[in-house]
């Protein structure tokens, strides 16, 4: 029974891995050609690039974990099957159920990882990377000037060359100077060079054989109403330096993504909802004081808006207003009147807010659970449709499980974009896909205990056929 066991994992283990490292390739293309233009142009070292892809695969597993299992489960299964091991493995009195433990345990220890996955790495996993992608689009795109045209990418400066050379030497620049943010500067060189001094602090440009000219703005030399004369200098060689620390990757320390949902675990979210229930709470108590205190209303817990009115002056009250001053206290009610009102509405707004953001952490809350549920209910749903068709490898198996995980996949984001408006309720949102897929696993094990051929073709046509004629003999 043990080598049984060890066979059926070292079956499922290679499929296993190697659908897990093909999937998390695949939607990592898919966030880099996002964030392509981010990246480009921008250049970025080497180390820089690939710890932002190990972020991002690390940031990938909860969704290509549960795909890998659905996959793995229906290769190794259907593999058994279609070699008519599963049969042999039958005939000695195994059940499916008692085949399929060893896998259960295995699938039931990559969930428990997958929980402490997800609330331990992931949000360490995702202030990194956000806090890269954040320095990574602040980031000036690296000096790169082209020949023939005006290049403004440099601090201070416009640039044109004619020629470039790999040796870092240029032909035919003009340089234009907005250290005092105007055009009265700029330098005409018959050639160039550009070399990173000082470690790569700084960028020297040396420009030979040229004039510099600028604007005389001394107000002796030109009435105000005729142009300004150039200041003309020669030079044999003439050097700029440029300082390179702004077009550096500054890293920051991620303190502004520290308190998103998606960076903290479930004791800290559970912390940060505590605290918008008493922020609320609080905002409600003051709220009660500050209506009691400023402004006549009809008591009611609930503060409505509708249910501040105006004060309405009995008449014995109105007779001892003299008549120029009636006008006048009745226009300060009404607005003392409206300036109730606007406080319940601020109120309203606040609450909304923090419900709103409420909704956010209960969401990321309920996640770190479904990931790990994810990976044991699409291992149940795999296993058993593996055992059915009794095919192994790649085929129309694989496309029926993708389809399933899409399945599933679009009903996680239905239910969470749902809970995040207040639609539904988080819980049921969050447990929406998961509801409606324990079913069909339940079914699948079913019915491959009872050694079912429901989706063996030439059985799923004779059933097909078979309705069809009896459908045909009704209507006669």
């Amino acid at each position: 029974m043990k080598r049984l066991h060890l066979f059926i994992i070292k079956s499922f283990i290679g499929p296993f891995i190697l659908n897990l490292i093909i999937t998390d390739f695949l939607f990592l293309m898919i966030w880099i050609w996002k964030y392509v233009d981010d990246l480009i142009g921008k250049g970025l070292e080497l180390s820089v690039l690939l710890e932002l892809i190990g972020y991002w695969a690390l940031w990938q597993v909860p969704m290509c974990l549960p795909l890998s299992i659905l996959l793995s489960s229906i290769m190794t299964f259907g593999k058994l099957a279609e070699s008519s091991e599963l049969t042999a493995i039958k005939s000695l009195g195994i059940s499916l159920q008692r085949s399929m433990f060893s896998l259960i345990v295995f699938n039931g220890l990559i969930a428990i990882g997958a929980f402490f996955f997800s609330n331990h790495v992931l949000p360490f996993t995702a202030l990194r990377m956000q806090t890269m992608i954040n320095d990574i689009t602040q980031k000036k795109p690296e000096l790169n000037i082209p020949e023939g045209v005006f290049y403004n990418g440099m601090q201070d400066y416009t640039i044109r060359i004619e020629k470039k050379y790999n040796d870092k030497t240029m032909k035919g620049v003009m340089l234009f100077d907005h250290r005092k943010d105007d055009n009265s500067s700029f330098i005409i060189a018959d050639s160039g060079k550009i070399e990173t001094v000082e470690n790569g602090k700084f960028m020297r440009f040396s420009l030979y054989n040229g004039h510099a000219f600028k604007e005389d703005k001394n107000p002796i030399s030109a009435p105000p109403s005729m142009p300004r004369p150039f200041l003309r200098s020669t030079f044999g060689e003439h050097v700029i330096y440029l300082d390179l620390s702004v077009y550096a990757l500054h890293k920051s320390d991620g303190s502004m993504f520290q308190n998103s949902s998606q960076m903290l675990n479930i004791e800290q979210i559970q912390d940060f909802i505590k605290g918008l229930d008493s922020e609320v709470k609080q905002r409600r108590k003051d709220l009660n004081g500050e209506m009691n205190d400023y402004f006549y209303f009809q008591r009611d817990s609930t503060l409505k808006v509708e249910q501040i009115k105006p004060y309405a002056f009995p008449k014995e009250i109105m007779t001892k207003i003299p008549m120029e001053k009636r006008e006048i206290v009745l226009q300060e009610a009404q607005q003392s009147a409206r300036s109730a009102q606007g406080y319940p509405n601020r109120s309203a707004i606040f609450e909304e807010d923090r419900r709103t953001n409420k909704y956010r952490f209960e969401i990321e809350w309920h996640k770190k659970y479904t990931l790990s549920v994810a990976c044991l209910l699409l291992f149940f749903i795999g296993a058993p449709f593996g055992a059915i068709v009794r095919k192994g490898g790649l085929g129309w198996p694989v496309v029926f499980a993708i389809l399933l995980f899409l399945m599933y996949y679009v009903l996680a984001i239905i239910g969470e974009k749902l809970g995040k408006k207040g639609s539904m309720d988080v819980a049921f949102g969050m447990w929406l896909s998961s509801i409606v897929l324990a079913p069909i696993g339940v079914f699948l094990t079913y019915k491959a205990t009872r050694d079912s051929k429901l989706f063996v073709r030439p059985a799923f046509f004779a059933k097909f056929k078979s309705l069809f004629t009896f459908s045909k003999k009704k209507e006669a």
